[in-house]
């Protein structure tokens, strides 16, 4: 047994500063130290978040915490001590929501986030054709495309679709967002769509009526119903447009995701969609020795998005959960490889595209329909600027509804457009789309959790989140509570009667926290599609519903949720950058210094909440808080150390500057595995 009920008493006394002179160890040991770091800020992040100045590790596990003093009895001959002058210690990271195979660069064409107008994309995309020889035919395929920044268009290339056509018209061009749910396509990709018979149709203004009737609202068109070259979710399935996702020869990237990892000081990851054959990539680097990361993979039958026609119907679950046994149990032979977790893709995204005419909806699921907002963009910055809303109990809206066939001429629209003001389809919204259907979310749910899965379901808007909740609420009331920490990832808009509903059933919530950010040109895209605004200034305005429920980390872990951080990364970013992360959570800003802007500040966390959904929030959520996620006796020696206490600066009012944090060096299993 360890002593551990010594510190916890120790802990509840007596202050951080004091906390030195209660030491714990484990008991009864006669193991000498093979570490021991001293003179340090060790955040501990156990229950009472103690502090303590010395550690000493052996054998891979932590078999000391306290004072100085306290340790002398563990140091031998071979004990390698490190005096860390003050520096911050404390346990390594769990990034609970990542796609790490895609967080380093490959040796393609990539904006890298990069925001480029129109203009500047089609020489840059040409370019690329140049660089990597791609031949006649072959596809251009685009990673990290900044689909909400820059983007702006010009008279010379009015869509995405024409700035694509100038690139090439001997190329299929994709253009892959760096938020893994938007695409832009070029005319040679869409004329390769097939129908379900196999047939080469098209994607065009036609066939969206007849053979992708279903893909509708997934398709960005013009203000003459064509295609305008944005596609989000499944509709990129339709141009066959090849896998993204490299896992083959993993000898040439995968010690790169390892040492990305470790430089980020992050030691356990759930990677959050990986169709089981990915599963090799990780075994290889296990079996090489070079393995500095603990995984549990959220595993989903397909990775690329299946053509909606093509995907699984409920009758396929228990098959599909069978298949997912037999891959559980062949990873539960490995030491450092869970493939205990499940994802369910409930829906997409919430940014709408105020550039396009008409502008493009969101289609994350909500409960209440889009707005339907008026853009002007100006000539000379090339920024849009919300001007106004569609009536829809208008006259003019009245006729489109009764006969929109009527409305979708060229000549028609622009009469129409000239005389309103917007285009008539405007009169026409929707809700958004469910990407998995509520009844299928929660049959798979069930059957999950009653074969011991976890459940981790993306969901973004408030229906997508209230469906997400209902189906694991169901689980447990026919299976009973097995205390599978099911989490619900991004909840991006969460109804206050559905917080109150996670808090009660203690749901995980996998926030990624730099996106709770009060950037303004992406606010207008989310925001002005769900709240009627006046004007631009009210963006950020707590008394509209979205500003009021976007990301309620604070008030979802008050009603009882528990918090946990997930990077996302490739999305923004390649780059899992934690402590970006974690200032987000605590300052909830924008870098904005003649008017910066805060994202409804009452739902920041301070820094103990955010180091715990780093910690051992993370480590609940991948089942392994019993050996990880705290500096304590017996458990694992996974920790990191780094160049500022993040504390001090937050306690001190100073989180604007946890992002400049950087990692000197990272523990796994006890063995230095990155130093800076």
């Amino acid at each position: 047994m360890l002593n551990i009920k010594i510190k916890q008493y120790c802990a509840a006394l007596l202050s951080a500063a004091l906390l030195t002179a209660c030491d714990a160890k484990e008991a009864g040991t006669t193991t000498k130290a093979e570490h021991v770091f001293s003179n340090a800020f060790i955040y501990t992040a156990d229950q009472y978040a103690s502090v303590v100045d010395t550690m000493a590790i052996a054998d891979g596990r932590i078999i000391y915490t306290g004072s100085k003093q306290g340790v002398a009895e563990l140091i031998g001959d071979n004990t390698q001590q490190h005096d860390l002058a003050g520096k911050m210690l404390l346990p390594g990271f769990h990034d609970v929501h990542i796609h790490a195979l895609d967080i380093v660069e490959r040796e393609a064409c990539d904006f890298n986030s990069e925001a480029m107008s129109l203009d500047s994309m089609v020489a840059f995309l040409r370019s690329c054709i140049q660089r990597y020889q791609i031949a006649e035919g072959q596809w251009l395929d685009v990673a990290l495309w900044n689909f909400y920044k820059g983007n702006e268009p010009s008279q010379q290339y009015p869509t995405l679709r024409a700035a694509l056509d100038a690139v090439s018209a001997k190329h299929p061009i994709v253009l892959r967002g760096n938020d893994g749910h938007h695409y832009a396509v070029n005319s040679v990709a869409l004329a390769r769509a097939e129908n379900q018979r196999g047939a080469v149709v098209g994607i065009n203004k036609q066939s969206l009526v007849t053979d992708f009737h279903l893909y509708k609202e997934l398709v960005a068109v013009d203000a003459g119903g064509e295609p305008s070259g944005g596609l989000t979710e499944s509709a990129v399935a339709l141009v066959q447009s090849p896998s993204s996702i490299q896992y083959e020869n993993p000898e040439k990237f995968m010690p790169q995701v390892a040492q990305k990892l470790a430089q980020s000081g992050i030691t356990s990851i759930m990677d959050a969609l990986l169709e089981p054959r990915f599963l090799s990539a990780f075994k290889w680097l296990e079996d090489s020795g070079n393995m500095t990361f603990r995984l549990q993979a959220a595993i989903k039958k397909y990775y690329d998005y299946p053509r909606i026609e093509q995907r699984l119907s409920i009758a396929d679950i228990p098959a599909t959960v069978a298949g997912f046994k037999v891959v559980r149990d062949e990873y539960a032979k490995t030491q450092y490889i869970r493939a205990d977790a499940a994802k369910i893709l409930v829906d997409g995204v919430i940014e709408g595209n105020p550039y396009a005419f008409p502008p493009t909806l969101p289609n994350a699921a909500m409960l209440q329909d889009y707005q339907q907002p008026i853009f002007s963009v100006d000539d000379k910055t090339g920024t849009a600027r919300l001007t106004g809303y569609v009536d829809f109990n208008s006259e003019a809206c009245k006729q489109v509804k009764a006969a929109p066939m009527r409305f979708e001429t060229r000549n028609v629209v622009k009469a129409f457009t000239a005389r309103h003001g917007f285009h008539p389809m405007q009169c026409i919204t929707n809700n958004g789309v469910f990407e998995t259907a509520p009844e299928f979310v929660k049959a798979y749910a069930l059957e999950l959790d009653k074969q011991g899965f976890t459940i981790h379901a993306h969901a973004i808007g408030d229906a997508a989140v209230r469906a997400s909740v209902d189906a694991i609420e169901h689980a447990r009331k026919v299976n009973g509570n097995n205390n599978l920490p099911h989490a619900i990832a991004h909840a991006q808009v969460v109804h206050p009667d559905d917080q109150k509903r996670i808090g009660d059933l203690g749901i995980y919530m996998a926030f990624t926290h730099a996106w709770s950010n009060a950037d303004p040109e992406y606010q207008l895209m989310v925001e002005s599609f769900i709240d009627r605004l006046s004007s631009g200034a009210q963006l950020f305005n707590s008394n509209n519903y979205y500003s009021a429920n976007v990301y309620p980390a604070n008030s979802l872990q008050k009603l009882g949720a528990v918090i946990t951080a997930g990077s996302d990364a490739p999305v923004d970013t390649r780059d899992p950058r934690p402590f970006v992360n974690i200032e987000q959570a605590i300052t909830r800003s924008y870098d904005e210094v003649e008017s910066p802007k805060v994202l409804n500040a009452s739902e920041a966390l301070d820094i103990h909440s955010i180091l715990r959904a780093y910690t051992i929030n993370g480590a609940r959520a991948m089942s392994q808080a019993d050996m990880l996620g705290s500096i304590e006796v017996g458990k694992k020696a996974d920790f990191i150390i780094i160049s500022q206490n993040i504390v001090a600066l937050a306690e001190q009012g100073k989180a604007n500057e946890i992002s400049d944090t950087q990692v000197l060096s990272t523990w796994f299993d006890g063995r230095l595995v990155y130093t800076r």
